[in-house]
């Protein structure tokens, strides 16, 4: 494996770093063991600040290392991802009502650019087909399409440190597992389609109490979503 050599006054913080962006993009699946033997081959370091990089992801509910038994990417529980998603769905709906009140035509044609785009991938998904490239193209289209109409809402809500928590509790969540539950999902539509719709229309009204209502059960919904697909492929474990 070819070394990756750092150049920095700080190695553990950008081993952290650069870890921390690999777990969160999927890279290191929940579950994934972390040795250290290879993290020190990959960055080309000593243990010492491979360590020190590992306990500041455990600090981050990212990893859990265990003495003598080495690090592992920290596996979510069935609980935690319904308590996430359960916060989420408050917050997310907080943002859409505070969008409503601020709504702008700049806004409302991000959405409808977004949501062309999403519906234009939904079109194209195939939840028979198997996780190759010919399902990657319509999967990636439709999570960059669906950021897109987020964040769009966040952004006009104006509320830095709301967005900053949906962002914090959505890197909690397993990405590629989540991507995977909606795209196979027989209420893919629902989900992406017509639960969009309706909070589009209530943001267009600048309905705020529509607008929150809309996104909270759309939030919950994919909720049942994920954990119903999740609970199908075992990924809890014995825990």
């Amino acid at each position: 494996m070819a070394s990756e050599p750092i150049v920095t006054t700080s190695l553990a913080d950008e081993i952290a770093f650069r870890l921390e962006t690999a777990i969160l993009d999927g890279r290191y699946p929940p579950g994934s063991r972390l040795p250290q033997e290879e993290l020190c081959e990959r960055f080309a370091v000593s243990r010492t600040p491979v360590r020190e990089a590992l306990r500041k992801l455990q600090a981050k509910n990212l990893v859990v290392v265990v003495p003598n038994k080495g690090a592992t990417v920290r596996l979510l529980s069935r609980k935690e991802l319904l308590d996430i998603y359960a916060v989420r769905a408050e917050l997310e709906g907080f943002s859409c009502e505070l969008a409503a009140a601020r709504i702008t035509d700049a806004c409302i044609t991000d959405l409808d650019r977004a949501q062309g785009e999403l519906e234009d991938a939904v079109g194209l998904l195939d939840p028979a087909a198997p996780d190759d490239a010919s399902a990657a193209g319509p999967q990636l289209r439709m999570k960059h399409a669906n950021d897109w109409f987020h964040t769009a809402i966040h952004q006009t809500a104006e509320n830095a440190p709301l967005l900053q928590m949906i962002k914090d509790l959505g890197d909690r969540c397993p990405k590629d597992y989540i991507s995977r539950a909606l795209r196979v999902s027989p209420e893919v539509r629902d989900l992406n389609i017509d639960e969009h719709r309706r909070i589009r229309a209530a943001l267009g009204a600048g309905d705020g109490q529509a607008a929150r209502q809309a996104m909270r059960e759309h939030i919950l919904h994919a909720r049942t979503v994920i954990a119903a697909y999740l609970d199908e492929q075992g990924f809890w474990g014995e825990r």
